[in-house]
C-alpha cells in the first residue's frame, strides 16, 4: 500500500517495478495517482511482463485516484466495487482455495469530506460476508501517539475508531516505525495516516501477518508492505479448550504470566485482543 503522490511522476514506475521484483509482490494498492485515466503504456513500465490485473479509480482533477494490480498467478478476480474513496476487488486465492476482498482506500485530505468518507468506510466493511482487508491513506490517525506534534482527539478520530471497534477489524501494527508520513520540513510534522486494517477471519487465514514500512524516496508517504508468510502454513489453527487445563498446577500461573507481560498497542481494545492471541 503506498500513497505514491503521482503515478506519472518521475521515478516512481522504476520505483514500483523494482518493489514488485524484489518482494515478490502478489498484489499493489496505490493511492493519488492524480490520473483520470491510466494508459497501458503506464502499466506496461509497472508490469512489462503483464503479470497483474489492473483497476482504477480516476482522480478528482489532480486530487486522489486509486489503481490497484494483483497478480493473476495468485489470484482469479470475480468483481470489482467502486466507492468515492476506495476500490475493493472480490478474489478468489489459488493456493488457500477461499474467497477475500481486497479493498484499497484514500481517505478525504479535507475536513468536510471526511464524515462522508467515514460513512462509505462502515457501509464497506458491513456488507462484506468474506474476509478482508483494507488499507491504503486513510488521512487520519487513531491516537495522539500517531503524531509527533501535540494534537486534540476529535469526533473525526473517535468515528474512525468506532468503526473499527464495531466491526472488530485488525489494526496490523507496523514493526519497524510509527510514521508513516512527514511535510519533509526542517522540523517536521510526522504522522501515521497509512494502515492496513483486516478482519479476523482474515487474520484467522494467515496468522502470521506483520507490516513493514519502506523508505519515504519519491513520495512523502512511505510505502507499507504486508507480509503473510506463508512459507511454512500452520495446520490446525482453530483454538479449542480442553477443561482437563483448568486442573493442571502449572495453568493459572501460565494464565497469569500471559496476562501481566507486557503488551504495546494503543488502546484497550488492541491490547486485549493481542492477549488473547498469545493465549491461543
Amino acid at each position: 500500500m503506498w500513497n505514491c503522490r503521482g503515478i506519472k511522476k518521475k521515478g516512481v514506475s522504476s520505483f514500483l517495478r523494482n518493489l514488485i521484483s524484489e518482494h515478490r509482490v502478489h498484489f499493489l494498492g496505490l493511492q493519488e495517482t492524480m490520473q483520470q485515466h491510466i494508459e497501458d503504456s503506464v502499466l506496461r513500465k509497472i508490469d512489462p511482463m503483464n503479470n497483474y490485473l489492473w483497476k482504477w479509480t480516476p482522480s478528482n482533477g489532480r486530487t486522489g485516484g486509486i489503481l490497484v494490480g494483483v497478480s493473476v498467478e495468485c489470484f482469479d478476480v470475480g468483481s470489482f466495487t467502486e466507492g468515492e474513496f476506495m476500490l475493493q476487488m472480490h478474489l478468489s486465492d489459488k493456493q488457500l482455495k477461499v474467497k477475500w476482498s481486497l479493498i484499497t482506500v484514500y481517505g478525504a485530505a479535507h475536513d468536510e469530506r471526511k464524515d462522508t468518507f467515514l460513512s462509505e468506510l462502515a457501509s464497506f466493511c458491513s456488507r462484506n460476508r468474506d474476509p478482508f482487508i483494507i488499507g491504503g491513506d486513510f488521512n487520519l490517525v487513531r491516537f495522539p501517539s500517531e503524531k509527533n506534534k501535540p494534537m486534540v482527539v476529535g469526533r473525526f478520530t473517535n468515528c474512525f475508531n468506532a468503526i473499527i471497534s464495531a466491526y472488530e477489524l485488525i489494526d496490523i501494527r507496523l514493526t519497524n516505525g510509527k510514521f508513516t508520513w512527514s511535510n519533509n520540513q526542517s522540523n517536521p510534522i510526522l504522522e501515521k495516516l497509512d494502515r492496513i486494517l483486516v478482519s479476523k477471519d482474515w487474520e484467522d487465514l494467515f496468522p502470521r501477518v506483520t507490516t513493514y514500512r519502506l523508505p519515504r524516496e519519491v513520495s512523502d508517504h512511505n510505502p507499507i508492505i504486508l507480509c503473510t508468510d506463508l512459507a511454512t502454513p500452520l495446520k490446525h489453527l482453530s483454538f479449542k479448550f480442553e477443561l482437563s487445563w483448568l486442573s493442571h498446577p502449572d495453568f493459572k500461573p501460565k494464565v497469569e504470566e500471559i496476562w501481566q507481560a507486557p503488551c504495546h498497542a494503543e488502546s484497550a481494545f488492541d491490547r486485549i485482543q493481542l492477549k488473547i492471541k498469545k493465549f491461543k
